[in-house]
């Protein structure tokens, strides 16, 4: 009798599904209010829920393709700096072997004549590649003093010059293709000082 009073409370229970297969809300204890999905509408939902998993998904990949185009992209800039530096570096280090043999010749003639002879082709030889590479000396003495390329490190009082006129170059300056590599170390003129008033 207990078993039987049990089963006709689970059955009364259990809402009866409408004739379209939906589940009246007054069945359910659910506010009238609130629309209750039939099963087209489920799957309607169930089917966009798979569509926004598909694009995460796809939006996750796209991004993992990204980053892994910018770290190849980094190395491949770095590996042809890389490169470059040693297509730079390789006549500088035959100039070198250059500089190597001349003393090393000097030092088996005893002789500076050889020494000097062999720092002079050596320094040809490195002026070649330099223009080569398109590498030029900034002209400075007699010509007047351009900040854009020299860099006046002393000054001389002089009469036979027009002020700011480059009078000795320290150290040379260099350029290529038209930009300033090194600005060249000069000495310029200057207006001299006027007497002592009274003299």
């Amino acid at each position: 009798m207990a078993a039987k009073q049990k089963k006709e409370r689970n059955q009364e229970a259990v809402p009866s599904p409408a004739e379209d297969g939906r589940i009246s809300p007054e069945a359910t204890g659910v506010d009238p209010g609130v629309a209750l999905l039939g099963p087209e509408e489920i799957r309607a939902v169930f089917a966009k829920a798979a569509e926004r998993d598909d694009f995460q998904a796809r939006l996750l990949r796209a991004q993992a393709d990204l980053d892994n185009f910018r770290r190849r992209e980094g190395a491949e800039r770095r590996r042809a700096a890389e490169d470059e530096a040693d297509r730079a570096l390789a006549p500088v280090l035959d100039t070198l072997d250059s500089f190597t043999r001349a003393v090393e010749a000097a030092e088996k003639a005893k002789d500076f004549a050889s020494l000097l002879d062999g720092v002079n082709l050596a320094f040809r030889e490195l002026e070649r590649r330099l223009a080569e590479a398109g590498v030029a000396r900034i002209e400075a003495v007699g010509g007047p003093f351009d900040p854009a390329q020299h860099q006046a490190v002393l000054q001389e009082p002089t009469a036979d010059h027009p002020p700011l006129t480059v009078l000795q170059v320290l150290s040379h300056g260099w350029k290529r293709a038209g930009r300033v590599l090194r600005p060249a170390q000069v000495k310029v003129a200057a207006a001299p000082a006027p007497p002592p008033a009274g003299g």
